[in-house]
């Protein structure tokens, strides 16, 4: 057998490999976004967004402070995480460039993208929760954004350093600041990476349960004051799995499925509004 038959035999079970690899992960994720759908949609109704929860065992009510707190958690921690995120990535990238502290940095973030989050939402409860004496909505938020710094810190460094050198020569030739040179021409040519980054961060958290049981915990009445325990999507589908009532596992089911369309419909609109801003060019 000649070297180069060798090399294609090899090449052909590699590729066959790798499909075979590529079609199982595709049929777990289409299985389970097909379960989901299937059960959750039968739920889904308007009663689960404009009513409060029933009593336990009680049939009826929905999941209107679950959805209100949600949101209120994750815009809180959006808030707080992507511009530190995005600022981070940018010292590294432009104001740490060669330099120790920023390979420091960046071997950190990467270390805290794979930390648990089970992990975070104790610290948050060690260092916040216990000293004040209660679960709150802040709480929550706070661990939420730990999650999120490293992902979109990491994607921005990551965008900004393929921005060619360059073309920050020649606006600085053109005697334009560096800030202006960033905000202006780098975060323009890295929009897009930055932007999916922060979209990847936010689907991250909007799935999370973890680390809201030790910080916002849950609420089953309605509040809106994040200084207090409040309601959670993902905290309230757990606790509605668990528990012994089919009015409670078909709301959950119909819960998830309203996390997966929230996620996919963000990803879709941030893509639209990509493509609408830079298609044309």
């Amino acid at each position: 057998m000649t070297r180069v038959r060798k090399r294609k035999i090899e090449g052909v079970i590699a590729m066959v490999l790798c499909t075979v690899a590529a079609l199982t992960g595709l049929f777990w994720l289409v299985f389970i976004l097909g379960d989901v759908l299937a059960h959750g949609i039968k739920a889904l109704n308007l009663n689960l967004f404009i009513n409060d929860p029933a009593p336990a065992g009680v049939e009826g009510g929905g999941l209107r402070n679950a959805f209100i707190g949600q949101l209120l958690i994750t815009l809180c921690a959006t808030l707080i995480g992507v511009p530190i995120g995005v600022l981070g990535g940018t010292f590294l990238a432009e104001y740490a460039r060669g330099r120790r502290i920023a390979r420091l940095i960046s071997i950190l973030s990467d270390i805290m993208v794979s930390v648990p989050s089970i992990v975070i939402g104790t610290f948050i409860y060690a260092v916040l929760v216990k000293p004040i004496g209660h679960f709150s909505g802040w709480a929550g938020a706070i661990a939420l954004s730990i999650i999120m710094i490293p992902v979109v810190l990491r994607t921005t460094e990551d965008m900004l350093r393929l921005v060619p050198w360059t073309l920050r020569e020649a606006a600085f030739a053109l005697g334009a600041p560096y800030y202006k040179v960033i905000i202006q021409i780098v975060y323009r040519g890295a929009s897009t990476g930055i932007l999916t980054g922060i979209l990847l961060s936010i689907a991250r958290v909007s799935g999370e349960t973890a680390p809201l049981l030790f910080t916002s915990f849950n609420n089953s009445f309605f509040s809106a004051d994040m200084n207090k325990p409040i309601a959670s999507l993902t905290v309230t589908i757990f606790q509605y799995a668990m528990g012994p009532y089919e009015s409670w596992h078909s709301q959950a089911w119909a819960a998830s499925l309203v996390i997966t369309l929230s996620i996919l419909t963000l990803t879709v609109i941030g893509r639209l509004l990509i493509k609408g801003r830079h298609g044309k060019r």
